[in-house]
């Protein structure tokens, strides 16, 4: 098997363990054996479980890192150096989503609302879940990532007042909460942690559409 493709299996094996059986709790074999390799092939590739944890968030702010050609073993990465690296991928996604809900641009939809936020927890959700199941694992992170939501909200909420073609709610900042978790559970709870997760084979297409109906619905004058 050609290291990239390794790595893009360790990838998947290891978030998949990390959010259902915790960071603490998995072992470097359970990631081996759920990989398809040998204990002694993914050390070669990674020197420890936490150089492993950092390539996944690297990897998930940077999609080409896991591509790209590698010294093995990969080392961990600085905690400044990764904060650094997150802020400054949340500050880059946070400034081109906020510019379309603060705008009072008549043209952005709550439809276009809604495929956004599908399309953000596409690219970050399995990073959000590994630190949501693991709040102690890196505590700047952690702080960042509830930084990044409550802004998410704050802005949501502002968009919901200042759009005059949705009927007005008694609290729009407990109706911005609403729209960001429940995309967020049919897009990545639904797809990684749910209950029978394993079963999972539904369309992301078709759920997203059945989320933008019962939305742009309930929320229409």
């Amino acid at each position: 098997m050609a290291t990239d493709n390794r790595l893009v299996k360790i990838f998947e094996s290891a978030c998949m363990l990390f959010i259902n059986s915790g960071y603490p709790e998995t072992k470097m074999k359970d990631i081996a054996q759920s990989a398809g390799i040998s204990v002694g092939s993914l050390y070669d590739l990674f020197d420890s479980k936490k150089s492993l944890l950092d390539f996944i968030f690297i990897s998930t702010l940077d999609k080409d890192n896991l591509t790209i050609s590698h010294d093995f073993p990969i080392h961990e990465v600085s905690s400044s150096s990764l904060a650094s690296k997150t802020k400054s991928t949340y500050e880059i996604y946070t400034k081109s989503f906020d510019s379309k809900l603060l705008s009072n641009d008549k043209s952005y939809s709550l439809k276009s609302l809604i495929l956004d936020l599908f399309d953000i927890f596409e690219i970050y959700g399995r990073y959000f879940l590994i630190l949501e199941k693991n709040p102690t694992i890196d505590i700047t992170l952690i702080k960042l990532y509830e930084k990044y939501r409550k802004t998410l909200y704050k802005n949501i909420s502002i968009y919901l007042d200042n759009n005059n073609s949705l009927r007005k709610t008694s609290d729009s900042h407990y109706d911005s909460m609403m729209i960001v978790d429940l995309v967020f559970w049919w897009s990545t709870h639904k797809k990684y942690d749910s209950f029978e997760n394993s079963k999972n084979k539904y369309n992301m297409d078709t759920m997203s559409k059945t989320i933008i109906d019962a939305l742009t619905n309930g929320y229409a004058k």
